[in-house]
């Protein structure tokens, strides 16, 4: 076709492709603050030229397509970048949390209590007989060992709370799946004829939410499917189907099919999930794995004193703290189920026998075994005891406890302890101060807090003589304070835990360790939050000068398609008067 209808021909494309265009940048504008959208272009290119009258003539202008303006290698560095930051965000809410607890700035604090603690054995040891100084003794230890109760107890809550989480972020990952599982065959339908680009920013964002709980990777098909698989390579979603995850026994399960589950708890490493799972399978254990010990080594270090004392008077019976799993086993080995069976070593104990005025009858010292002797062997070897002339004591093995008392023929008969070199009598709670062997199980021993002349202040002598006025051991728990002991020390991480010995710190040295890697690595977490902020801003800027909508931008498009619009409606009105003119002349 050529001459008038040529022009009118090239007029009506020019008028509809503006049209075309004002449209788009109509768009573009509607949706400035639209989250997720991505400016839209209208690509406008001119039509195959034609033959006319021995030349080639141009036949004018045509939308040849609608395109996103994005660029995929930002977008994938962004939701990388999102499941980096949202996994460090978590673990610093959570670390603040943790440093809350912790907090040693509070009169309440663990090392406040410390502190009254050991303030409170120096004043028994200044005055070992005195009422008033027993009782506030008790009162102290029993609010340390509430401490380390509270501490426990608010540590695991923790715990379960991220697991409520994970719970509840797994069901927002199985929605935003099945979310893109739709879109993906709504894209896939509308494509096969046009282009869904609005749809497309839908998928995108739902990506980029996705991200935000674990890390994804994702690859299109020509036909505009799209597959989301974690950053381990597990699909989670293809076309219009999606694998969705389970929360079982603290795994996440990935159902691949109906018949495969597979647990890829330890594949998700970022996100919020992998933010929530390095808290609660590494930081929190961390944590509660050195306060155990230090609990345990303040329970171990003042029991193995305590033990070897005596109180205002002797004992007339008494059941030990701490049972055995199996009463047959060597008390020096695993198998036997003490706590702090691996403290046992060879050695001996003296058990003293007084008569009704308090004067010694007599000793007598039982060698220990380690790796032999069992409940049942102390528990017979200290019933068939005859001291002086007295077979005065009854010893069983009662609820797999070591139980002691005068038989009834002696009344008014005690019995006391020293000399402990196999650490036997601490191992088996037997006149001891603490019992538990954690920061969960800590507590005052109920024979101190039912009768606080059982706090062993005195020692016995070579003689078999005690004074109520003695206070060598309480001396000795005294300087426990400033005494190294050895405490093991707890590290978790993706090679799963460790420890190691530490033996130059005193218990409230390991205390303000502890409390100061909980906030050193809050610190550390914080830098790393920052620096990811950081980058992911100047993505987002990226990005924004890629895809954002710019009034200004939009505002001048609109201008100049409009000013082609009138034009190209002039050329209309041109064509029409020449036509008009032609007719006259026929």
């Amino acid at each position: 076709m050529g001459g008038i209808g040529l022009v009118l021909n090239v007029a009506k494309d020019a008028l509809l492709t503006q049209q075309y265009a004002i449209d788009v940048t109509s768009h573009n504008i509607a949706n400035v603050g639209t989250d997720g959208y991505s400016r839209q272009t209208a690509v406008i290119e001119a039509k195959d030229a034609a033959p006319y009258g021995g030349f080639i003539f141009g036949r004018g202008v045509e939308l040849n397509d609608i395109i996103r303006n994005t660029n995929e290698f930002i977008e994938k560095r962004m939701q990388s970048g999102q499941s980096d930051l949202s996994s460090v965000t978590e673990q610093c809410t959570y670390m603040n949390v943790l440093e809350t607890i912790f907090d040693e700035s509070s009169g309440s604090s663990l090392s406040s209590q410390f502190d009254e603690f050991w303030a409170s054995f120096n004043d028994l040891a200044n005055n070992p007989s005195g009422i008033p100084e027993r009782n506030i003794l008790v009162e102290n230890a029993v609010l340390l060992s509430e401490s380390f109760n509270n501490l426990y107890t608010d540590v695991r809550k923790m715990n379960d709370e991220i697991n409520n989480s994970i719970e509840t972020g797994i069901d927002d990952v199985n929605e935003i799946l099945t979310k893109i599982a739709d879109i993906n065959m709504q894209i896939v339908a509308i494509e096969t004829s046009g282009n869904a680009n609005d749809l497309r920013d839908q998928r995108n964002s739902l990506v980029t939410e996705l991200s935000q709980y674990l890390e994804v990777n994702t690859y299109e098909y020509d036909d505009g499917n799209l597959v989301v698989t974690t950053g381990k390579g597990y699909t989670l979603v293809s076309r219009g189907d999606t694998y969705p995850l389970t929360l079982e026994g603290g795994g996440i399960i990935l159902e691949s099919s109906p018949s495969a589950r597979i647990d890829i708890t330890d594949s998700i490493e970022s996100g919020k999930i992998g933010g929530w799972l390095d808290m609660r399978d590494n930081i929190i254990p961390e944590v509660i794995a050195n306060l155990n010990e230090l609990a345990g080594a303040l329970i171990w270090e003042v029991n193995s004193i305590h033990s070897q004392g005596i109180g205002l008077e002797g004992i007339s019976s008494l059941t030990g703290t701490y049972s055995v799993s199996d009463p047959g086993a060597a008390l020096g080995t695993e198998a036997s189920g003490l706590d702090y069976y691996d403290k046992i070593a060879d050695g001996a104990f003296t058990l003293w026998l007084y008569d009704a005025d308090g004067n010694a009858v007599g000793s007598a010292d039982i060698t220990v075994d380690a790796d032999v002797m069992t409940m049942s062997d102390l528990a017979t070897e200290i019933n068939d005891l005859v001291i002086g002339l007295d077979d005065a004591f009854n010893a069983s093995a009662s609820d797999d406890r070591l139980n002691i008392e005068i038989d009834g023929a002696y009344s008014g008969y005690t019995f006391a302890f020293s000399n402990d070199t196999s650490n036997i009598l601490a191992a088996l709670g037997v006149n001891t101060f603490f019992q538990g062997s954690d920061s969960r199980g800590i507590a005052v021993n109920d024979s101190v807090i039912n009768d606080k002349n059982n706090i062993a202040a005195a020692r016995i002598d070579a003689d078999g003589e005690f004074a109520e006025g003695d206070n060598t051991n309480a001396l000795a728990i005294t300087e426990l304070q400033y005494s190294d002991v050895t405490i093991r020390q707890w590290t978790y991480g993706d090679e799963g835990a460790a420890s190691e010995d530490i033996t130059n710190n005193t218990l409230d040295e390991y205390l303000h360790m502890l409390v100061s890697s909980i906030g050193i690595k809050s610190q550390s977490l914080q830098r790393t939050k920052e620096y990811k902020e950081t980058i992911q801003t100047e993505l987002t800027t990226a990005r924004d000068n890629i895809s954002a909508v710019s009034l200004d931008e939009e505002m001048t498009n609109l201008i100049k398609f409009q000013q082609a619009y009138t034009a190209a409606a002039k050329l209309i009105t041109t064509a029409d008067e020449m036509l008009d003119t032609l007719l006259a002349v026929r």
